[in-house]
């Protein structure tokens, strides 16, 4: 549904904006791209799927589009032809990527929340660090990305799993997320590395990476 209503909203020019705080404003944009021929993994296993495609997509290419478009040098062991598509083809594959990481990482699943013991103590929490959220971060993670809207303190009187959380909010874990993941294509220039990676699913030899690899081969255009 929401797609639709996104197509007539681009005949009129106009798009749904989501905010940080989930909520849904209309802006006028002339510029706007329809990636709706795309469904990202999500849409068919989440109700609210759709709205995170549609933060998702323009996002990339609002803020991340000089890190993602130019690809990566693994690039192809992902989408073979990752080279030939255009740049909207290009920018729906790095959402299909991270629809793919979220997949493993936190089966779709917004409120989803880990205990990492190895990880030591939080240093924004002071207590064991806990991976959170579509993209599984933590609070410590918002002192190093900018503009980066998970806040402690808002969360600290909430229960674990309360999805008032920042942490937990969709939207602005979607933001937090992509930004490591831009920030890592723009310095190291792969998506799978060896070490120093955030998400381990994207280390080399870990058993999920070659399931995500078989997941974006299949993103429309890709082979």
């Amino acid at each position: 549904m929401h797609k639709l209503i996104h197509k007539i909203l681009l005949g009129l020019g106009l798009t749904f904006s989501l905010l940080g705080c989930g909520e849904n404003s209309v802006q006028a944009d002339s510029n706007l791209t329809d990636f709706s021929d795309v469904d990202l993994l999500w849409e068919a296993a989440h109700p609210d799927g759709d709205d995170w495609s549609d933060h998702l997509l323009p996002m990339i290419q609002q803020n991340h589009a000089s890190a993602f478009l130019p690809g990566a040098s693994d690039v192809t062991n992902f989408c073979p032809k990752y080279h030939s598509l255009n740049d909207t083809k290009r920018i729906q594959f790095w959402g299909y990527l991270i629809s793919a990481i979220t997949k493993f990482e936190s089966a779709f699943d917004p409120t989803s929340r880990m205990s990492e013991p190895s990880l030591g103590t939080d240093k924004v929490t002071k207590s064991t660090v806990y991976s959170e959220g579509l993209l599984q971060l933590s609070y410590q993670d918002a002192g190093w990305i900018p503009n980066c809207e998970i806040n402690w303190e808002k969360d600290k009187n909430l229960g674990p799993k309360d999805p008032r959380k920042t942490i937990l909010n969709p939207y602005i874990n979607l933001n937090c997320g992509t930004w490591i993941l831009a920030n890592q294509i723009r310095n190291r220039n792969q998506i799978a590395v060896s070490s120093g990676v955030y998400w381990a699913v994207l280390r080399p030899g870990h058993p999920r990476l070659s399931s995500i690899q078989a997941l974006t081969r299949q993103m429309p255009g890709c082979q």
